[in-house]
């Protein structure tokens, strides 16, 4: 089975003719029948790009097989569940179950009341976050204190608090053992698929328990009654159990331990990068040329967050990428997080923290984090395009780092993505893994081909003019993440 999916542009000469250029075409290709992705009988995809340039046509055809990402796209087992990986940040809607496509029927959507589900000793409850008890919020801590790796805000009970106040439909399951709650993992349910609390914006989760406590994810999916938990950023699994269920994808983490000297650490780093070590020559130059740099490093004007916001949307719209701020519950998220009132009866100390470097009686760049324990989330930096020549973004971020240590603040997390600047700002890195985890053969199969389809198109040539096309014709692609 061959299918194919093209994106055209209608252009109008000067002399009224109309015509359709065809940007992109990407094709799938199956071979054989319900086996075909069998090992030996793999999927094959192809990206081409026709298009006219100096009344020349010029093709290019990049060809990539499933086998390239994924080694274990095997015939059914209805002993053996599976796994798939879906796209970094990409949740576009599979196609329903059918029970052709793997022998078995969809679980139904589960409500958002409570409810208890049986299995042996173990028993799952679903409550609303908004239904949990202080004493089960204490124990989430509690249980949180125990991994080193879920000392990220991401994890906090407030955190997740806080993204209910925004969204409204945070689930919980709390995983019970003889009477006494041993995990816990909040999600949203978008039909009958799970996804992290906060989809794109949770830079980092999983199930909360303790090192020793084993949960199986596919028995917990159907404790839940929930088709697949698709996720982008997990930590603290054991991979190679993960890659037992048909997991598959890991991408850097990058953060910078500050130890208890910040400054001795912008100077090493100033050494091993020259982006950071000239830095102090430009802020000089701002200074003489707009005002005197000052750093503001715990800012509590809402006004000023709302510019910070501003500015990022602007920086989404001139970079081609798809404006995270454009449902309202996220940008209602990071007011909730700063304000913080909705927050004073759950457990812990973790908040939004809004960063701004001023010069003379100018604004010139801003960041809002997550402050928790000393860590500081580096999430969204902005600045004022008047002043790039100042670099001020990095001007920003040598300033945190200078008083970090004053402030508190012994590391800075830089979360997961490969940008460039994350190199030059830290010294270390991790692996976070993306994926899925699903009972359903059919839904592994679409969430596979989605990622090859994914990974081929950021091989392709031209991608970057690719990009912008595709950003002005579908300005809202991919917002469908957000959900």
């Amino acid at each position: 089975m061959r299918k194919i999916l093209s994106f055209r542009m209608e252009r109008t000469s000067p002399k009224g003719v109309r015509s359709t250029i065809v940007i992109v075409e990407f094709t799938f290709t199956e071979h054989g029948g319900k086996r075909s992705g069998a090992r030996g009988q793999q999927p094959e995809f192809a990206l081409r790009f026709p298009f006219v340039e100096s009344n020349r046509s010029i093709n290019f055809t990049l060809s990539v097989q499933a086998s390239d990402f994924q080694t274990s796209l095997s015939a059914d087992s209805a002993n053996t569940p599976e796994s798939c990986v879906a796209g970094n940040k990409s949740t576009a809607a599979a196609p329903a179950d059918s029970a052709a496509s793997d022998g078995t029927t969809a679980l139904n959507s589960m409500s958002t009341s409570s409810s208890l589900q049986q299995s042996g000793a173990r028993s799952v409850q679903v409550v609303s976050f908004d239904e949990l008890t202080h004493d089960q919020l204490m124990r989430w801590e509690s249980i949180r204190s125990t991994r080193p790796e879920f000392a990220t805000p991401f994890f906090s009970a407030r955190f997740n608090g806080a993204v209910h106040s925004s969204r409204g439909d945070v689930d919980v399951a709390l995983i019970h053992e003889n009477d006494q709650t041993i995990g816990f993992l909040p999600f949203h349910r978008i039909g009958n698929v799970a996804y992290p609390a906060g989809r794109c914006f949770n830079d980092a989760h999983n199930i909360i328990s303790d090192p020793y406590t084993r949960i199986d994810w596919l028995w917990l999916l159907g404790q839940i009654r929930a088709r697949a938990f698709d996720f982008h950023a997990m930590m603290g699994e054991d991979l190679d159990d993960l890659g037992n269920q048909n997991y598959l994808g890991t991408i850097q983490s990058f953060s910078a331990e500050l130890g208890d000297d910040s400054k001795a650490f912008l100077k090493t780093l100033g050494k091993q990068h020259k982006t950071v070590g000239r830095q102090p020559q430009k802020t000089r130059k701002m200074a003489r040329e707009i005002g005197p740099v000052e750093l503001e490093i715990d800012c509590r004007d809402p006004d000023l967050l709302e510019q910070t916001i501003r500015w990022k949307r602007e920086q989404y719209q001139r970079t081609d990428i798809l404006d995270l701020f454009t449902p309202d519950w996220t940008r209602q998220l990071l007011r909730e997080y700063f304000d913080g009132e909705t927050q004073t009866e759950i457990p812990g100390n973790s908040r939004g923290m809004l960063s701004v470097l001023r010069a003379g009686e100018q604004i010139v760049a801003a960041h809002y984090g997550i402050l928790e324990n000393g860590l500081l989330h580096y999430w969204f930096p902005a600045y004022d395009p008047t002043y790039a020549k100042y670099s001020p973004g990095t001007a920003l971020f040598t300033a945190i780092v200078a008083e970090a240590t004053e402030y508190g603040i012994h590391c800075i997390d830089m979360g997961y993505g490969e940008q460039p600047y994350k190199l030059k700002q830290t010294d270390q890195t991790g692996e976070v893994a993306f994926g899925c985890v699903s009972r359903s053969s059919f839904y592994r199969r679409w969430r596979n081909i989605e990622t090859v389809a994914i990974t081929t198109i950021k091989k392709a040539p031209m991608k970057e003019t690719l990009k912008r096309i595709w950003r002005k014709v579908q300005p809202h692609a991919g917002i469908s993440k957000l959900r």
